[in-house]
């Protein structure tokens, strides 16, 4: 079955040198196998997919209802993207804050994650909160010891207070910042020891900057993501092939027939390569751009799978919070 599979990523690599990928229409081979009912854990699928919700137009739910024909979610984790790293000045000292904004507060806030976070998880899905600067001039690379401590005390509490299963960093969008180094991988190592054992914590590769993560912070982190498309470089030290998604899909995009064999190739050949993730980013409901295809080239290269999808239309049907809502140093020490 997968010495076929290969085959035909072989063939379809030389059709691509002959006519362009507008005019190519690769046939898609037919590999579908009679169902065989089983359960699995988290940690027995390789490579794991990471589907990004943003949050600010997508209903999270939709990302659960892309299901294997085993009968286990498309998804392995789901990120809510995104809250943001802001901060405060308390007494002249700035601290770190975590804020929530109008579209992410009652997904969490006001028995909001009891829907959104636990029902995702009723399928067998991890859920991640990304944490994102917010051009306050502030981002990851620019803590001190102390700012790092006390973010990393804010983020334990947001995933105990929510029942979140860990915490995703992309450091984009920090304004001016002064560089600390070693400051990424101080709030990695600090926020470690803070959470329970089992919880996740993921980066997307992207501005991790100069001498801030060592290959000690490294290694505390459960998957790092390829800033987009395919790219099997690893420039985390410290993270070794299997916590690597050298794949990255951008959901909003179209893709051509042509396309989605790739992808489905992409998802054989670093399978095969022993990588242990699929990174997709910016999910759109179903009536705006039905990726159904694509997931099911990419579930046939890596697992020989077949998707459905149950909704993926799901409106966002939460109320909005004009103010949204700030989590504090204080609050998150106060108990």
């Amino acid at each position: 079955m997968k010495q076929n599979f290969k085959l035909f990523a072989a063939l379809a690599a030389s059709a691509a040198m002959m006519i362009s990928c507008q005019q190519a229409e690769e046939p898609m081979m037919d590999k579908a196998q009679e169902p065989v009912v089983k359960t699995r854990a988290y940690g027995d699928k390789t490579p794991k997919v990471t589907i990004y919700v943003e949050t600010n137009d997508v209903n999270p739910l939709n990302a659960g209802d892309y299901m294997l024909s085993d009968g286990t979610a498309y998804a392995d984790i789901v990120e809510f993207f995104a809250a943001n790293l802001n901060k405060e000045t308390v007494n002249g000292v700035v601290r770190p804050t975590l804020y929530l904004n109008d579209k992410m507060t009652n997904l969490l806030e006001n028995g909001g994650a009891a829907t959104y976070v636990a029902g995702l998880q009723a399928k067998g899905i991890k859920v991640v909160l990304t944490i994102l600067p917010n051009w306050q001039n502030i981002d990851f690379t620019s803590l001190n010891d102390t700012q790092a401590d006390q973010l990393a005390t804010i983020l334990a509490y947001a995933v105990n207070k929510y029942g979140l299963d860990g915490i995703g960093f992309d450091n984009e969008y920090g304004g001016t910042v002064t560089s600390v180094s070693g400051s990424y991988g101080n709030l990695i190592t600090k926020l470690r020891a803070k959470l329970p054992a089992g919880k996740l914590i993921t980066l997307f590769q992207y501005n991790i900057g100069y001498n801030q993560i060592n290959a000690t912070a490294g290694a505390k982190l459960d998957h790092v993501y390829s800033n987009f498309g395919y790219n099997t470089y690893i420039s985390t030290s410290g993270v070794t092939k299997e916590r690597y998604a050298p794949l990255s899909i951008n959901l909003g995009n179209y893709y051509s027939a042509y396309q989605i064999s790739q992808y489905g190739n992409y998802a054989y050949d670093l399978t095969e390569a022993g990588y242990g993730a699929i990174m997709h980013f910016n999910l759109r409901r179903t009536s705006e751009r039905n990726q159904l295809s694509l997931f099911n080239s990419i579930a046939d290269g890596a697992w020989e799978e077949t998707v459905t999808c149950e909704n993926g239309n799901r409106p966002q049907d939460w109320t909005f919070v004009s103010s949204g809502y700030t989590i504090t140093y204080d609050e998150a020490t106060a108990e």
